[in-house]
């Protein structure tokens, strides 16, 4: 069942009702009736957890005006709400917001009027700058972070986050990959598409990480994680410069390593020998681009698939940020 129920006008409350029994957004591109946001406010109250998004390109919603009816909205995303230009009507929703999703807009923004906010758990941000720096400092309780398309470790050069258990980023870049170290409670590390990163050292040092998910990195070969003894799972995605037959090797050294998951990728079918006896591995997955190669590592591996993210994540605790 779809993990987004869309709204548009006229709605039909039973049907949302039915939905947000498995949904994780609710969302809507065009305006709704006043009576139409009272009742959608109504049922959301019932689903505290469960994301309102308003998305497209409605002037009407820009304005953020519809947010009077919500002033118990405890999660709450712009992204790709394209003509939103101030983010100052935020201030209609409660102190106790924990989810903010400030995504793609037309033009950046300044973040600086929800900095009121004190106790987010859970933020993203899309290639928005001025006032970033504030809005971490005013929420040190924050336990996801999202970041998209800026330059971390400048931008950033210090963080207080003592509480951050879950950390994406995407595009952007890190040059300096010890700043991941200033989170040393990190338990996910998303690095998707990240420029400048020449190593994942850092990565091996953070005592608590648990599932690591690599993406598009223009790494060649992955480091030692034998230290890494919280290490569960690990995503290796479109990662094109890992071709040699050892590339894979150090993440083999994970002593607790369970779920594996490596697709869109080059390497040949002997780079996934060094799991074949691996004493805890019970999950593999495989994509090299050619279906020969794929039922040749499946077979050397011998592994069922991993399981969907939401089942892993759900198992072990662990919040998820992209």
């Amino acid at each position: 069942m779809s993990r987004v129920v869309e709204v548009s006008s006229p709605i039909d409350v039973h049907r949302i009702r039915v939905g947000l029994g498995h949904a994780a957004v609710v969302q809507f591109s065009q305006p709704l009736a006043e009576p139409e946001y009272r009742s959608l406010a109504a049922v959301l109250t019932d689903h505290p957890t469960v994301t309102l998004r308003a998305y497209g390109f409605d002037d009407n919603l820009a304005t953020l005006r519809f947010l009077r009816w919500f002033p118990h909205l405890r999660r709450f995303s712009v992204a790709h709400l394209h003509n939103l230009t101030d983010l100052a009507p935020l201030h209609q929703l409660s102190s106790d917001v924990e989810l903010l999703d400030i995504g793609e807009t037309r033009k950046p923004l300044n973040l600086a009027p929800i900095t009121a906010f004190h106790d987010l758990r859970q933020l993203r941000i899309v290639a928005h700058r001025r006032g970033l720096p504030e809005l971490l400092n005013a929420n040190p309780g924050l336990h996801g972070l999202a970041l998209w398309r800026l330059p971390v470790d400048q931008l950033l050069p210090v963080i207080a986050l003592p509480h951050l258990q879950s950390l994406a980023l995407t595009l952007g870049s890190l040059k300096q990959g010890k700043w991941l170290l200033r989170a040393p409670t990190l338990r996910y590390v998303a690095l998707r598409a990240v420029r400048k990163i020449t190593d994942l050292d850092a990565v091996t040092r953070l005592p608590k990480l648990q599932w690591l998910w690599l993406d598009a990195l223009t790494l060649d070969r992955l480091p030692d994680f034998s230290s890494c003894t919280s290490l569960l799972r690990a995503d290796c995605t479109a990662m094109r410069h890992l071709r040699h037959p050892a590339s894979l090797r150090g993440l083999a050294a994970a002593p607790q390593l369970r779920e594996l998951l490596v697709t869109e990728s080059l390497l040949p079918v002997d780079a996934f020998v060094p799991f074949v006896d691996h004493p805890t591995l019970q999950h593999a997955g495989v994509g090299l681009g050619a279906e020969r190669r794929n039922h040749e590592a499946e077979h050397l591996l011998r592994r069922t698939p991993p399981r969907a993210d939401t089942d892993f994540a759900a198992t072990h605790g662990l919040l998820r940020m992209v």
